[in-house]
């Protein structure tokens, strides 16, 4: 799916301004990942400018941090920085629940980079969140091997080492 200029732009309205749309109006239910995928893709890509042609989506979604960004690298090197609409973040969580494997977990992090509406590379990592990424507290971790449980095997080793060193300075 590819949205047309007049779309993209009503993406980036507030929600109360978009055409057609009410406040209380549902977002759509996606149910397979590639759907979650191609809405995400082309909300990151309607915030480009002209003549922007690549973009980072991000997101962490570990506990109850759940965040999601798009950074823009422009033609001087610098980096801007943008948040998404809210639904992106609601589909990336989406995306989570439906991919959970009780075999590996969820993911923790995602990262898509994005060259235009069929040319991207998306890596979901149940065991990495990327330095530049907002911290992780002991409590997110707990509630995330919680809702998303996974075997001891499958803990990353700096989480199993940040769970270890709370237990030994609470305990």
């Amino acid at each position: 799916m590819t949205l047309s200029r007049p779309e993209r732009i009503d993406l980036l309205l507030p929600r109360e301004h978009r055409q057609g749309s009410a406040e209380s109006a549902p977002r759509e239910q996606l149910e397979s990942l590639g759907d979650i995928e191609r809405v995400v893709i082309d909300a990151a890509i309607a915030m480009l400018s002209p003549g922007q042609k690549f973009a980072l989506l991000w997101s962490l979604q570990v506990g109850q941090v759940a965040v999601a960004g798009v950074q823009i690298k422009e033609r001087d090197g610098t980096v801007t920085n943008l948040v998404p609409p809210l639904e992106v973040l609601e589909y990336l969580a989406d995306h989570k629940r439906l991919s959970y494997n009780p075999d590996t977990g969820a993911w923790l992090s995602a990262e898509i980079f994005i060259a235009g509406p069929t040319r991207y590379k998306a890596t979901y990592s149940p065991g990495t969140v990327a330095d530049w990424m907002p911290e992780v507290s002991v409590e997110d971790l707990r509630a995330e091997f919680a809702a998303f449980p996974r075997p001891d095997t499958e803990v990353p080793d700096w989480a199993r080492s940040q769970l270890d060193w709370s237990d030994r300075m609470t305990g």
